[in-house]
């Protein structure tokens, strides 16, 4: 078993919002945002977890941090990098701006 820790960070989405499993999904596949809600759950009761499968792929994508002790996940996460929304499909990418546009509030000036 790997220990797993959360780690706050600035993000724009809490693991339960509706965004991560719509556009992360699309974007990195329902196994690997299945297994980052899994390692999320075991951190924040303080569990270990079997290696994920999808390790490479939430390392990638900057939603895992590996660590000497174990696996680093986050409270928050980020929108879908620009280098990924390539996978969108047209109606997708439409949605996803749509919906950043009005969700997503700008910093404080």
């Amino acid at each position: 078993m790997i220990p797993v820790r959360l780690e706050p960070r600035p993000g724009d989405f809490a693991p339960s919002d509706p965004y991560v499993r719509r556009f992360w999904v699309a974007a990195i596949g329902s196994s690997a945002v299945a297994e980052l809600l899994r390692l999320v759950r075991a951190a924040e009761k303080g569990e270990g977890v079997r290696l994920p499968r999808t390790l490479p792929t939430l390392l990638r994508a900057g939603l895992v941090k590996a660590e000497t002790a174990g696996l680093v996940v986050f409270d928050h996460v980020p929108m879908v990098p620009s280098e990924l929304r390539w996978r969108f499909p047209a109606v997708l990418a439409a949605e996803h701006s749509s919906w950043v546009d009005s969700h997503v509030q700008p910093p404080p000036a």
